[in-house]
């Protein structure tokens, strides 16, 4: 229902800026972006990041790990696993079908214990199992092309190159609080959808493993390695603000945590312990720890 009410938003932002050639100019800019995203691989991003790709010789007990809960997932062919030299606490899902993989830090990898690892591993690859790769990016697609449409039509009424009752029939004041708030009102439904897919990815880890008590505790690391210790929140307090939750890509962590213990509660009767048990014990030998800290790329946008 989001992803339905961003295209009918993308087509109405069209429509306002030109009539039914706004509207074709914005249906032909979504498919052509849509046509870009699929050339453009998880190849390009795992580069980005400088991932390396991780196999049984490299990992032999992580990667045995991974491989039961992708047949646990009934994915086929499996997503390639690939370890990224940061010491960002990040994982995440790329690409789609026989692209797809799952890429995990040295800096997450190092933080959580063996029960976490796998929820986590298994939180990606229900994105990937549920096409959450896909239905974000052509949700990403359609807030670009709204922006991009409504910027265009922005600049054309200040340098009186359009006049809304001529395409649309929209007057000129009511045009521009159109094509002004689109943007704003497109990120607030591509973030609403993130949050959703979020939540079922939460659920479908703790259905893989059996453990939703595992994903909740590596979600309360990742949730203090944010914010840092106590003495950080003492001498530097305004250093990461919180942002409100409507701006958030993923649900605040109370909330993720709930739901995860409210799930445990479900099937607490049914079994006593994880069904997925780890033998991972500590982190790959052939895992340099990474003594370099995380720099932010203003070219790539990125944290690495």
């Amino acid at each position: 229902m989001l992803l339905v009410a961003m295209a009918i938003l993308g087509g109405f932002v069209g429509f306002v800026l030109g009539g039914k050639t706004g509207l074709i100019i914005a249906v032909g800019l979504t498919l052509f972006g849509l046509f870009m995203g699929q050339q453009a691989s998880a190849k390009i991003v795992l580069r980005m990041y400088k991932a390396q790709p991780l196999g049984p010789h490299q990992a032999p007990e992580l990667f045995e790990m991974y491989r039961q809960l992708c047949v646990r997932a009934e994915l086929s062919p499996h997503p390639g696993l690939y370890y990224i030299p940061s010491r960002m606490a990040n994982a995440f899902a790329v690409g789609r079908g026989n692209s797809s993989a799952v890429a995990v830090t040295d800096g997450i990898l190092r933080m959580m214990n063996p029960r976490e690892i796998a929820t986590i591993l298994a939180h990606e690859i229900t994105h990937v199992r549920c096409k959450d790769t896909t239905v974000l990016g052509f949700a990403d697609i359609i807030s670009r092309t709204i922006s991009l449409i409504s910027r265009v039509g922005l600049l054309m009424m200040l340098f009186g190159g359009l006049s809304g009752d001529d395409q649309s029939g929209f007057s000129w004041l009511w045009t521009g609080a159109i094509l002004f708030f689109a943007p704003t009102v497109a990120v607030m439904l591509q973030l609403a959808l993130s949050r959703t897919r979020e939540f079922n990815a939460d659920r479908g880890a703790a259905e893989l493993t059996g453990d939703p008590l595992a994903l909740a505790s590596a979600l309360k690391k990742l949730e203090r390695g944010i914010t840092g210790g106590f003495w950080k929140k003492v001498l530097r307090p305004g250093l990461r603000r919180k942002q409100p939750a409507i701006l958030r890509t993923h649900p605040p962590t109370s909330d993720r945590v709930a739901a995860l213990e409210e799930f445990w509660n479900e099937i607490s009767t049914k079994q006593t312990s994880p069904v997925l048990t780890p033998t991972q014990r500590r982190i790959p030998a052939s895992l340099p720890r990474v003594r370099r800290r995380p720099k932010y790329h203003i070219v790539s946008g990125i944290w690495k």
